[in-house]
């Protein structure tokens, strides 16, 4: 099911939904640049390799890079080639 909100966005919505996208891309990058550093690998190679990995485990790529960002996954985990 569809649902429409008739409300028309206000200004801080747009401004809110900008910050949430910002940060998002901020945390991939930071995550794509470990992965480039770990494995001495370009970071647009690094993005590639947390793609990579978030599809193998049915995950979206920014939880992949908010956990790698946080420290609940390291580099060499989402580096290893998959199973």
């Amino acid at each position: 099911m569809l649902t429409w909100n008739r409300e028309p966005l206000r200004p801080y919505d747009i401004v809110t939904c900008t910050q949430a996208a910002l940060s998002a891309k901020s945390v991939l990058d930071i995550a794509a640049g470990m992965l480039a550093a770990t494995a001495h690998i370009t970071p647009a190679e690094g993005a590639q390799r947390l793609r990579a990995y978030a599809v193998t485990h049915h995950r979206r790529p920014t939880e992949i890079a908010e956990d790698l960002v946080r420290r609940r996954l390291t580099p060499d985990s989402v580096l290893a080639p998959p199973p």
